[in-house]
């Protein structure tokens, strides 16, 4: 068993000549990278906003440490599977791998997300028809209007 812990001296933290001018180096904390998992519709907005955070992360990391932000980045390419790649690549842009470029992910993923999923526009007949009661009868427009909302 040992003894009881000395306590330690905290006087000269600067070292034995007192000279505090010593560079420091700051550490990085490794950067989470968001993986891309599913082509789906709702997995890229999860994605492209986990990566817009990462992004952010990375450039603040350059600017404090003057490296290059192309050496620190890590491409959008290197995060999809391989095999999910190919299959997107093969079955959605009729193209072979070795063509894909990280632009061309890109692109393609902001074509994915800048259209609407099938389910999100809805049917505007069928609520015009199950929430709109006015009553036709009534000649005049603006009293009708206001007959609905009163």
């Amino acid at each position: 068993m040992s003894g009881p812990q000395q306590k330690r001296s905290q006087a000269n933290t600067a070292g034995d000549d007192g000279d505090a001018s010593q560079p420091t180096t700051k550490l990085w904390t490794a950067l989470k990278l968001p993986p891309i998992i599913y082509f789906s519709h709702g997995a890229l907005v999860k994605w492209r906003r986990e990566r817009e955070l990462y992004e952010a992360a990375v450039i603040a990391r350059c600017q404090e440490s003057s490296e290059s932000l192309a050496a620190v980045m890590t491409p959008v390419i290197s995060t999809i599977h391989r095999r999910l790649l190919k299959t997107f690549c093969e079955l959605e842009l009729k193209m072979s791998v070795s063509e894909m470029t990280n632009d061309r992910l890109i692109t393609a993923i902001n074509q994915i997300l800048a259209t609407m999923m099938n389910d999100q526009i809805p049917n505007v007949h069928a609520i015009m028809n199950q929430h709109l009661r006015m009553d036709l009868r009534q000649k005049d427009v603006k009293a009708r209007v206001l007959n609905y909302f009163d």
